[in-house]
Formats: structure tokens, sequence, C-alpha cells
């Protein structure tokens, strides 16, 4: 009975999605009403995504956003309508089984339609219940490269500073597991590189740059706020070191692979923190790629019988780059201070002969 319980539920939920694709998709009638028509929808997804562990590949997600537009209409609009739980099992469905398909059909729709935004800042209301907002949070990312990467905002200054409260009250009150420091990552990088959202990012979150580790190199909203040469120059004029010291190590670590008006900013400004005395970020950045250098080299180790294997190779050619970098790090490091620069210009030296 163990065995065959969750196959039935499997089962329940898989005819309880295809049948909320045939009541979507059935033309309205004089007995089939409007009503009708979206109550039982709202009843086939429930059987399908009850943020169980059960949930059918979504695929196509055309038909569960439109659900989803309707019944956020329905909460923002005239009707004042409470509509948490089929909202929620609509989000549950995109942020926890979203396939390839899903993915590619949520490219096609636009989420800063002025209902949608109204739709999703509802979702994450401090009053809204907790499996609601963490859907929405964990949906975000999906959406978030056109969320936030818009010309003009897509909502007030007074309605953003309140989105993003409610944002960090999440954050700050979920557990950080692998998963959750991706979504975070994803959604706090999108806001760091938007010049509309970046100034309503509290200078104490910047330290969630930490979790970097658990995201590939090539993760897309971190590749956008590296390539931003801009980013640098706000960062600057920024009072709160706080941004200035997890920022900097980043940049340093993929000092060989900037673009070349992000390289000069950078250098420009590590030769004036140098020159302002302020030693406590630069060595963070030292010690960021001291730790980096280390790892490879431990790593590379392991492939002593087979030097040629891919693995070792790209190691090598990490460990290289690294190298080059800390070498640019510590000349602009050893400008201003006579006392240190003679052991600096040794490390120097030193790496420049590795």
């Amino acid at each position: 009975m163990e065995l065959i319980s969750p196959l039935s539920k499997n089962e329940i939920a898989q005819n309880s999605y295809r049948l909320f694709h045939v009541i979507m998709q059935a033309p309205v009638t004089d007995v089939y009403s409007r009503e009708k028509k979206w109550e039982a929808s709202r009843l086939a997804l429930h059987g399908a995504y009850r943020c169980d562990k059960f949930l059918p590949p979504v695929g196509d997600p055309l038909d569960v956003l439109i659900f989803l537009d309707h019944h956020f209409d329905l909460i923002t609009g005239d009707h004042g309508e409470n509509h948490d739980e089929p909202i929620e099992n609509a989000l549950c469905a995109l942020a926890y089984a979203s396939d390839p398909a899903t993915i590619e059909g949520l490219k096609g729709f636009d989420p800063t339609q002025p209902s949608f935004v109204r739709g999703i800042c509802y979702a994450y209301q401090g009053d809204r219940p907790l499996l609601l907002r963490k859907a929405a949070f964990f949906f975000l990312p999906l959406i978030g490269d056109r969320w936030f990467d818009t010309p003009d905002p897509i909502m007030k200054p007074d309605q953003a500073k309140n989105w993003y409260g409610n944002w960090n009250s999440i954050v700050h009150g979920v557990e950080h597991t692998q998963d959750t420091q991706k979504a975070i990552l994803s959604v706090l990088l999108e806001m760091i590189n938007s010049p509309h959202w970046r100034p309503h990012v509290a200078p104490e979150d910047w330290e969630l740059l930490k979790y970097l580790s658990s995201v590939p190199d090539d993760f897309r909203p971190l590749r956008k706020c590296i390539d931003n040469p801009e980013l640098i120059g706000v960062i600057r004029d920024t009072e709160n070191q706080t941004p200035t010291l997890h920022w900097l190590p980043i940049l340093w670590l993929k000092h060989q692979e900037l673009d070349s008006r992000v390289r000069e900013g950078l250098e420009t400004f590590t030769g004036e923190i140098a020159q302002g005395g302020k030693r406590m970020v630069l060595n963070t950045c030292l010690s960021t790629m001291d730790s980096e250098l280390e790892k490879a080299e431990r790593a590379l180790m392991q492939y002593t019988a087979c030097p040629d294997d891919p693995a070792a190779v790209a190691l090598r050619t990490k460990i290289e780059t690294l190298q080059q970098a800390k070498v640019s790090l510590l000349s602009r490091m050893a400008q201003p201070d006579p006392v240190s620069t003679t052991s600096m210009v040794r490390d120097i030296r030193a790496l420049s002969q590795t």
C-alpha cells in the first residue's frame, strides 16, 4: 500500500492537470457559463498543484498564466475577492514544476502588465499565507530579467520600496537551502543591475553575495552585473562601504575576463581605495583570491596522473588567470604605502615568475 499510494496521488495530479487544460480551452455557452468555467478550473488546478511533492510538469504555461492573471484581476480590481488558494496553486505550478517548455513559454509573456505587477505585489504581502508568499518568491526568478530590466519603472518608488521590504522579509524568514540561495541571487543581482531598483537594495543585503559559490560561473544575472561598467561608479559613490566590500572581490576574481571598460574602472577604483588607506577592502580582495587559488591548486593535485584531462586543463587556466589578476591587484595595493611596498613588490615578482 505504501508503494501504491504515491502512484495513485501522482495519477490524480496528472489527470487533474489534463482536465484543467480541457476546462480552460472549452468555450463558454449558455449552459457552461463563465462562472462555472472558472470554478471548475480552480478545482482542477487544486487537484494538480497543492504544493505537494507530486507536481506534474507544466509544459506550455499559457493556460496557467491566463488563470493566474484572471485571479490577480479579481483580487486587485473592483471585485476585492479573496482567491489566495487558486493563486497559490498557479504560482506553485510555475515555481516548482516548470520544465524547459515552460521556461521557453514564459519568454513570450510580459510580466510588467499593470494587473500582473499588482498581483505579484499582492502575493508578496506579509499578511498573505506563507506558502503563497514562498511560491511567488520562487516564481519571480523565472521572469526577473523582464520584471527588473525595464527602460521605465514598473511601479512608483514607495510601492517598490514596500515590495522590496516584503521580498526582504521572505529572504530572512526562510531556510537558505541551495535552491533558496539561487532564488535570492537571481533577484538580488537583477536589482543591483537596475538603476530603478538598485536604490532600494539595503547595504547589508549585499552580504547575500556570499552565496555566489552556489551558482555556476555563467549565471546570467551575475554576468549582467559583471558586464555593467556603470556599476563601479555607482558603488564608488555609495557612502556605505558594504557594497564595495562584497562586490570588488567578485570583480577581481573575474579580472582577466572583464570588459575593458569594467577592468579599467575596477583598477582605477582600487587605486583610489589604496590611496585612501582603506586596506580592509583590498585585503578582503586579496584573501578571496588566495582562497580561490588554494582551492584550484588542491583540485589540480587530483589530476597528477592525467594532466591532459579537460578538467585539469581548465584548472591550470584558472590558476594562471587568478595569478595574473593577483599581480594586478598587488601592484595597485602597493602604490600609496611605501612601508608595505617592498613586501608586495616581492610578491608581484614571485607571481610573475610562476
